[in-house]
């Protein structure tokens, strides 16, 4: 039986469609993603599943007897208020259980000394019935087991003592996991779970999921996390649902096999219209009225259903590719030798050292990938190369020749009372129109342009803020966190232009996706120490972790240890010993990188020359009429073989 059931769900909001007949269902031991752009209706669904909030019409359905577990993206409504004032390691429900036992003890302690037989038994049988309660809750180890998986999420064993309302943000979150898995739920509603945690607990959570045995539903943006944890994919779009099996990677390599399908049989169908109308002519050129106006209708009907038919399966399918902003950076002239360097560097806080006799070396035109758990030191190091923090001991610079641009992980504007229009005008003297455009190639289309900045999303800030990093033509770009509340598209776009871009980049990230595909080196901060490894982040995994790419672990714990050792051991693989083998592997992911941007850069271009060419013969279609003139055919005839020549190279 389904652990979940959601049928023909519909949710209006403000006279739109949020959800439309949306149906889902979830079995024990599947895990299902919800994806889809911003705004689409993935958190209303999971509300809707919870009761949380309320929905038009349609059915949801939760098995009976089963335990639900739900974490929602906002940390309001994960936290009890009552709590915020317990540590990570209290546990309510256990601590409810022990006073009431302690209770209970007092009182069969006081009937014990009033010998009151009976009543002394009837508390004997609660206090039983209490206890083995507590026992099957595991209630004498809970805190070693909490503490277990606290510890295995990333937390610091000197957080678990500390209140939850001096906590960070990714703390609290990572207490609020914890306390659902503690429930042993059978079913769990997860919204964007790996939001504030860093690689290693994303890690560490993505193989707990993979061996949980109930039925998992979340939503997420983390493609890696994506591709090593769902079963299937859901995309919501426009209130719609399309649902495929297999994990996000596999749903994209199936979305573009139907789109590919979808443009070849519009070039089967332009064939057969213009073989059609050349049947058509003939017949008219031979005064055969009557037949050419029965054959023109049979091909306008033909024609109809045909496209009729794609667009219903472009819809049905999701295919209709909207795509993110339209990001290009200008080319760089010239690359430094050195950008970035480090010497014996030394930085504190109080009693906490963040790096000791720590160094790097960045050169011209590197991508580079900051990583490392959180509170190790990453933001911290960007802000000392920004020249914000001087308060450390050692040599670090960023070369005053350097023109960089930077943006943080909270995006701040200097006035958010400023319309966007605005904004843009006064970082580049340019007509409006010419800002307008502008604008809409970062998808702010129309009137959109005059919204104030206040009253943009996440994402909505991100991709304005991108807009000015343009304008500034920096040859450098400092990015804490660039992907953050982005979604696949704006991703998808954001990523395409970092490749374009030949300046250099330093990005601190936890989005392991951007590390593998825009980043060919890797600065890891641990133990006070910065590792250099040249490369992606699956070769840093390879050389790291083994053959297998998997972390260290104990008892499901993380240990933050590599199979070779401590710290030095992993800095010798390398730049030690196997170093040849390792530079060979290097290289070849560098070159098997490439050769994919090369040819999905290949493919856009293609793609938007047929997408104009379609549009003009189109356009001639709609002139053809029995004044049509020779030439306007032989021009048709042109933009087929032309369009047809594309096809082939895109394929």
């Amino acid at each position: 039986m389904s652990l979940l059931v959601l049928e023909n769900i519909v949710k209006e909001y403000r006279n739109q469609y949020v959800l439309n007949g949306v149906s889902l269902r979830v079995e024990r031991g599947e895990r299902v993603a919800l994806v889809g752009p911003n705004g689409a209706g993935k958190t209303t669904l999971l509300k809707i599943a919870m009761g949380l909030e309320q929905y038009d019409t349609g059915s949801v359905v939760t098995a009976r007897n089963i335990k639900v577990g739900y974490l929602s993206q906002d940390l309001n409504e994960v936290e009890s208020s009552e709590l915020k004032t317990e540590t990570a390691l209290h546990y309510e429900k256990v601590y409810r259980m022990e006073r009431k036992l302690r209770d209970l003890e007092r009182q069969m302690k006081e009937q014990s000394e009033n010998s009151d037989s009976a009543a002394y038994q009837n508390l004997m049988d609660k206090y039983a019935k209490l206890l083995t309660r507590y026992e099957v809750i595991d209630g004498y180890t809970i805190e070693t087991k909490i503490m277990k998986i606290l510890l295995g999420l990333g937390l610091r064993r000197e957080t678990l003592s500390i209140p939850l309302n001096r906590l960070s943000g990714g703390e609290r979150m990572r207490v609020s996991v914890a306390r659902i898995l503690l429930e042993e739920p059978d079913l769990l509603l997860l919204d964007e779970p790996t939001n504030h945690l860093d690689i290693q607990a994303t890690e560490w959570f993505e193989g707990f999921l993979k061996k949980f045995n109930g039925g998992i539903i979340f939503v997420s943006h983390d493609r890696y996390f994506l591709d090593r944890v769902a079963t299937r994919v859901a995309e919501l779009e426009k209130g719609s649902i399309c649902v495929r099996s297999g994990n996000y990677s596999n749903y994209i390599e199936h979305k573009n096999q139907l789109s590919h399908y979808v443009l070849n049989e519009q070039k089967r169908l332009r064939w057969t219209v213009r073989n059609a109308r050349e049947t058509v002519q003939g017949l008219k050129s031979r005064g055969r009225i009557r037949a050419s106006k029965s054959r023109e209708k049979a091909i306008e009907k033909l024609n109809h259903e045909m496209r009729t038919n794609l667009e219903a399966a472009k819809k049905r399918e999701h295919l209709s590719r909207a795509g993110g902003p339209a990001i290009r950076f200008k080319k760089i002239r010239h690359v430094s030798k050195d950008i970035a360097r480090a010497d014996n560097l030394t930085k504190s806080f109080g009693d906490v050292t963040l790096f000791s006799g720590a160094g790097f070396h960045l050169s011209g035109g590197e991508r580079v990938g900051i990583i490392g758990p959180n509170g190790c030191g990453k933001s911290t190091l960007v802000n000392m190369l920004l020249g914000n923090d001087r308060d450390y001991q050692g040599f670090l610079r960023l070369g005053e020749w350097v023109k960089y641009s930077y943006m943080g992980q909270e995006v701040l504007f200097e006035n958010d009372n400023m319309a966007m229009l605005q904004l843009i005008t006064s970082k580049r003297d340019m007509p409006e129109r010419e800002a307008r455009d502008y604008l809409a190639r970062f998808q702010f289309y129309g009137d959109e342009a005059d919204k104030t900045i206040r009253v943009l999303s996440g994402g909505e800030r991100v991709r304005l803020y991108l807009a000015c990093v343009m304008l500034e033509d920096a040859d450098c770009l400092i990015l804490d966190e660039p992907t953050n509340h982005l979604d696949m598209q704006a991703r998808d776009a954001v990523e395409a232009a970092l490749r374009e871009f030949r300046g250099t980049m330093i990005a601190v990230t936890h989005d392991r996706y951007f590390l593998t595909h825009c980043v060919d080196k890797i600065l890891e901060i641990e133990n006070g120490k910065i590792n250099t490894y040249e490369g992606n982040y699956e070769f840093f995994r390879q050389v790291k972790y083994g053959a297998d790419g998997e972390n260290g672990k104990e008892d499901g714990l993380w240990t933050g240890k590599s199979p070779g050792g401590n710290s030095k051991s992993k800095r010798d693989n390398v730049t030690g010993r196997g170093y040849g083998k390792r530079e060979n592997l290097k290289n070849d992911l560098k070159k098997e990188r490439q050769k994919k941007i090369n040819l999905e850069e290949s493919r856009q271009e293609i793609e938007a020359q047929i997408i104009s060419l379609e549009g003009r013969i189109k356009e001639i279609e709609g002139l053809f009429d029995t004044s049509t003139p020779l030439e306007k055919y032989r021009e048709y005839d042109e933009l087929l073989k032309q369009v047809n020549r594309l096809y082939s190279e895109w394929k």
